[in-house]
């Protein structure tokens, strides 16, 4: 994989996520150890995330899918191709009569969510 090039037709293609080259994991896992990631990007969207999958095939790219980082371990030469994290950070909440229903997205943090709930003084059982 040439990192230049893919860096660069990666940052013509998205406005609205991270595009990050030689990025150390070490600032995106709990344990705060590890290499550096060719390419790493944090996808704002479901069309992203699409986009990235669909460039990663043609191109036969690596990609890594990570969350939080939580009790995630990377070695010290890093990793080979592109990582994604997913960073949808949207809350909907809807209420109806005595019934909630709440979507978030998979970047969303739990004390961020939590707040919310607590703001709206929405508790569960």
């Amino acid at each position: 994989m040439d990192i230049e090039k893919t860096y660069t037709d990666l940052s013509s293609i998205f406005k609205n996520s991270t595009i990050l080259k030689n990025e150390p994991m070490s600032k995106h896992t709990s344990f705060k150890i590890g290499g550096k990631a060719d390419i790493l990007i944090k996808a704002k969207s479901i069309e992203d995330i699409k986009t990235i999958l669909q460039y990663c095939k043609i191109e036969n790219i690596p990609l890594y899918v990570m969350g939080n980082g939580s009790n995630v371990l990377v070695k010290d030469n890093g990793i080979r191709g592109i990582v994604l994290i997913v960073d949808i950070d949207d809350i909907n909440i809807e209420e109806k009569e005595e019934k909630v229903k709440i979507t978030v997205g998979a970047g969303v943090k739990l004390g961020k969510l939590a707040g919310e709930l607590l703001k709206r003084s929405i508790r569960w059982i």
